[in-house]
């Protein structure tokens, strides 16, 4: 690999970097300060988020079409250089838009729906926290860093989620959530380590422009200077890298944390669960797409689109709005995975965009939903559908706002999903055409069956919510008394429209976006050969608008003015059971990973006690007995043989110091004496 080539500040990185730091500063400021200024450094964090949304506002506007990146040295090992920068294009900028905004009328909309919270501040600070954590994935031009701040978003929102964590359930969801994604991380450090050993660097602009220059040939992956690799390794380091974003994206088998994380308060499902958080995996997958194979993708398109359709089954017969909402951004996700691995990834970006909207209004619109009902009567479940109904006039602008973003989550057209939505659709049908329906038809079939799934949970929801008769008590106290939460609605709400993305609300390619940025090429990108004769446009506007229009129809006639208290006790069907219970995926996990691993622990602490500690206990026994074995020796043999010899040696010297009594005519009388004897032995 050529030298790395340094690239210096500018301006928009720089600016860059000021808006990366803003929600830092948030944190700090709330962390540091004391009870008493709680409301006020809540305001300032407010203030600090909103000066982050306008200057990235700016930084969008003005960035069009060009990349700036900025590489500085990170260190040094080994004759190797690590480097770290700010990666700054189009994508980036829109999605420094949607984070601080959505992060912007969160933390506006929870100076009321939060008010006399105990952890008020804490609540804040963290919100800050993840922010930054959010705005280094997509700012960073390096993928070692952007993990760095995949694990700093995993435990803020570890933190947000366990916000009342004195709650049992709101602390087990947090460490579900957390644990589940750690599970995906195992795929995105394997994808890493391929990656290094292959390109030694983890810059994406400089693995975009390596990857380039691999060759393929046969069942080998090669490039210039480097050892060939098996072909499956690239294949292997994408899915690795995907297996991340299954966790951090909810998708199949690692959904089954999102739906709990509901335990949070309602604005962090908002920001966390809609538009940042879970976003941040589709995001990945749009900026290592073109590390991607056919086959990896192949893989993805399958994930996405059993994701969307089951996360769409398991909202049909929920009774908690958060978790009609929570599975429906499953679905969602679904959809725009399904879309990147069908090659749909202007379709799925702009989906991401515009998700980011219409489901944060819909939370934030459930968020109000529970806010006046529970200041309305204390004792009542807010969150329980079966206690709403006919709250269309007594929260008229939550009302448009849900209706407005509920419209373009199903996909309707005017409103901004359908934009979206039918974009993926109608590219997933090409791709399966060009494929082969025989077996790849399933892909669009799924995104179709989803379609429907979403319109009938949809319309069931506003129906049991706005429609019919009040369930929970006297409706003439629930009343929509905040203006903050009023304008939060509206702006989200606004932004769900149609008109916002696209000039032609019938038209995907009238999109504005669409100028600024295209589909990154790869290696593997094979052009979808078209089929003329076919339109598959019009197939896709037909077939979707059709089954939406069934789903309304369905909805209405089953739930618009039907008793709701007949279905409380009924016996549920299997199929009522299977959704409710998603798909019983908890109850299979707990079976087949979580039962048998208590009992492998029950086991293991069985051994250990009574074989590992028994046989440590028994070896200190035996080193104690031998111990004092060593002892006795010590002091009875050792220190008698040294006590035997100091006491002869003593004997001796006092029978000899006699002989040294310092008379020299003794000393004569000795020496003629022993020479007498020496002279008789000798004769």
């Amino acid at each position: 690999m050529d030298r790395i080539e340094l690239l210096p500040w500018t301006t928009p990185t720089i600016v860059g970097l000021v808006i990366f730091l803003l929600p830092l500063l948030s944190f700090l400021i709330l962390s540091i300060s004391g009870k008493s200024s709680e409301v006020l450094v809540s305001r300032i964090a407010c203030g600090i988020m909103l000066i982050a949304t306008l200057v990235s506002i700016l930084i969008a506007a003005n960035i069009g079409t060009h990349t700036i990146h900025t590489r500085l040295k990170w260190f040094e090992w080994q004759d190797v250089l690590w480097t770290s920068g700010i990666h700054i294009d189009f994508i980036t900028g829109v999605m420094l838009v949607i984070i601080n905004l959505i992060s912007f009328l969160v933390h506006l909309f929870s100076l009321e729906y939060m008010k006399q919270d105990e952890g008020y501040k804490r609540y804040f600070a963290f919100l800050g926290l993840f922010t930054f954590a959010m705005l280094g994935i997509v700012l960073t031009d390096n993928l070692l860093v952007i993990f760095i701040f995949w694990e700093l978003v995993g435990l803020s929102s570890f933190l947000l989620i366990s916000h009342w964590f004195n709650k049992e359930t709101a602390a087990r969801a947090a460490k579900k959530a957390f644990i589940t994604n750690r599970i995906g991380d195992i795929g995105f450090i394997i994808g890493l380590g391929i990656l290094w050993t292959q390109y030694q660097s983890f810059d994406l602009s400089i693995l975009a422009n390596e990857f380039s220059k691999s060759v393929f040939i046969g069942n080998l992956w090669s490039r210039p200077e480097v050892v060939p690799m098996l072909i499956s390794w690239p294949t292997l380091a994408g899915l690795g890298l995907f297996l991340g974003v299954v966790g951090k994206s909810a998708q199949f088998p690692l959904q089954v944390w999102l739906p709990d994380a509901m335990e949070g308060p309602t604005p962090i499902s908002a920001l966390i669960h809609a538009a940042t958080m879970v976003a941040a995996g589709v995001y990945l997958l749009a900026r290592i797409f073109f590390l991607l194979n056919a086959d990896a993708l192949v893989v993805i398109a399958f994930i996405g689109a059993i994701t969307a359709f089951m996360g769409a089954v398991a909202a049909l017969t929920q009774n908690d709005i958060k978790k009609v909402l929570a599975f429906s951004t499953i679905s969602q996700l679904g959809y725009m995975v399904m879309g990147i691995g069908v090659g749909a990834y202007q379709a799925a970006t702009m989906h991401l965009f515009t998700h980011a909207f219409f489901k944060a209004g819909l939370f934030l619109a459930a968020g109000s939903i529970i806010h006046f009902l529970h200041k309305a009567n204390h004792d009542l479940d807010a969150q329980d559908m079966r206690n709403m109904g006919g709250l269309r006039k007594a929260l008229p602008i939550t009302y448009i706002a849900f209706l407005v973003c509920s419209l373009s989550l199903i996909g309707v057209p005017f409103f901004s999903g359908f934009l979206t939505k039918d974009a993926i659709l109608f590219e997933a049908l090409e791709w399966a055409n060009y494929k082969g329906f025989t077996f790849y038809g399933l892909i669009p079939v799924l995104g179709f069956a989803t379609v429907l799934l979403t319109t009938i949970y949809v319309s069931r929801q506003l129906i049991l919510v706005f429609y019919g008769s009040f369930r929970g008590g006297d409706i003439e106290k629930v009343v929509e008394s905040s203006l903050i939460i009023k304008v939060v609605l509206s702006i989200l709400a606004l932004g769900s429209i149609g008109f916002m993305w696209s000039v032609n609300p019938f038209s995907f390619d009238s999109a504005w976006m669409l100028n600024f940025y295209f589909s990154p090429k790869s290696i593997y990108s094979h052009a979808i050969q078209i089929n003329e004769t076919v339109n598959f446009h019009v197939i896709t506007v037909v077939v979707s608008v059709s089954l939406i229009a069934v789903g309304m129809f369905y909805s209405y006639r089953k739930y618009y003015n039907k008793p709701v208290s007949d279905n409380r006790h009924a016996q549920p069907s299997f199929l009522h059971r299977l959704s409710l219970s998603n798909w019983f995926l908890d109850s299979i996990y707990s079976k087949i990973i979580l039962t048998p691993l208590m009992v492998m622990s029950k086991y293991a602490a069985q051994f250990e006690a009574k074989v590992i500690d028994r046989t440590v206990n028994l070896f200190g026994i035996i080193v104690t007995v031998f111990s004092h074995i060593v002892g006795w020796f010590d002091r009875a043999i050792v220190d008698g043989v040294v006590h035997i010899t100091v006491f002869t040696t003593g004997r001796i010297g006092v029978l000899t110091k006699s002989v040294q009594g310092g008379k020299v005519q003794q000393y004569i009388l000795a020496a003629v004496i022993g020479l007498l004897i020496i002279i008789f032995l000798l004769a």
